[in-house]
């Protein structure tokens, strides 16, 4: 999981993993691109009202498990989105409808 975060009126992203949104966070940026920058969770300042604690003891060394900080119910929403926003910007495919009138995908 990176969270997005448009830092100005440029649109400038930072990926950076394992972060709520509506965090208030310190980063460390290692990697700069054209259009974005990826960085390092340094320390959470203001946790997000979501945030809880991991329950693997794995968490944040082996990378498996990347949605632990979140509740179920939003770790299932981020992966569907995922999921979805892959099929439409790759595959191709209309997710607003399945052909039946009714939506293919549900949030």
């Amino acid at each position: 999981n990176n969270t997005k975060f448009d830092t100005s009126n440029n649109k400038w992203v930072i990926l950076v993993p394992t972060v709520l949104p509506g965090e208030e966070i310190l980063v460390r940026i290692y990697k700069n691109h054209k259009s974005y920058s990826e960085a390092d969770l340094v320390r959470v300042i203001t946790p997000s009202p979501d945030r809880i604690k991991p329950k693997c003891q794995y968490f944040n060394i082996c990378g498996g498990c990347q949605y632990q900080m979140a509740p179920l119910d939003l770790q299932r929403k981020w992966k569907r989105n995922q999921v979805k926003d892959v099929f439409t910007k790759i595959g191709k495919l209309d997710f607003n409808s399945s052909g039946s009138g009714t939506s293919a995908w549900s949030t």
